[in-house]
């Protein structure tokens, strides 16, 4: 009980992380410059900043100029606490793999944020994370080294294959180094979320051209559906794989 607190606790701590990464790089701001209020730009102080109970202490209003903040701070806290305190439940005591699913995660949600709001995934987020993601796997995983970086470079592959076919429509370079990314998962884990993600965008982008939301030639970005899939495959993958076995056999 006491280690999925820790889980939630920490994970609403990297989820403020996340929105602070994912909000810097969508104004080119700096990672290492002090938070600040959008509205008033007054800089804020600890106490302003502790994860879920400083919104709510504050009723979600900045403590300075009263205006209200974006309900997506305690969204984004929120979703990070559960999902991290998940991956604690099924990986406690596996340090190792713990450590690294957690980063992932963090990268994934900060990318999801990015990439819906913008339809941008940006470089100085995902390419130090691909480098960190390479140099976790040497240390925390050596036997799955060699597999899930083939698997990063024919994913990677396939999605510049894909730009290249299309000339970029709907699909550009922040796609292919975030499938990359997701490609360290290793087999079978990266192909299922790259495949899941194809599934969702599909069955989204159907929807909303059948229920006259979206035409045929409007873009969608395409990240958070490849995030999707790779967190349903972090939490879900070995079952979907048994499932679809058994269909086979």
């Amino acid at each position: 009980m006491y280690i999925l607190v820790f889980g939630a606790v920490l994970g609403a701590i990297l989820g403020s992380f996340a929105k602070a990464l994912a909000d810097r790089s969508l104004t080119n701001r700096s990672f290492l410059t002090r938070s600040h209020c959008e509205l008033c730009k007054r800089v804020l102080k600890p106490q302003d900043l502790v994860p879920l109970i400083s919104y709510l202490l504050l009723k979600g209003k900045c403590r300075y100029c009263k205006e209200k903040l974006s309900t997506e701070y305690l969204v984004v806290e929120a979703v990070m606490g559960v999902l991290v305190a998940a991956l604690f439940w099924i990986n406690w005591p596996n340090l190792p793999q713990l450590l690294y699913q957690v980063f992932f995660v963090t990268i994934l949600v900060t990318i999801f944020l990015t990439d819906l709001k913008e339809m941008f995934i940006p470089d100085r987020v995902i390419i130090p994370a691909l480098v960190i993601g390479v140099i976790l796997l040497a240390l925390l995983a050596p036997s799955q080294f060699i597999p899930s970086i083939l698997t990063s470079f024919l994913i990677g592959l396939f999605f510049l294959t894909l730009v290249l076919i299309t000339g970029g429509k709907g699909m550009g370079g922040g796609d292919i180094k975030l499938g990359a990314f997701i490609g360290l998962l290793g087999p079978p884990a990266g192909f299922l979320a790259i495949m899941l993600g194809f599934l969702l965008g599909a069955i989204f982008g159907l929807t909303t051209i059948i229920l006259g939301k979206k035409g045929f030639k409007d873009a969608l970005p395409f990240g958070p559906f490849l995030v999707i899939g790779s967190l349903i495959t972090l939490f879900l993958g070995s079952e979907i794989l048994d499932w679809y076995l058994k269909l086979q056999f």
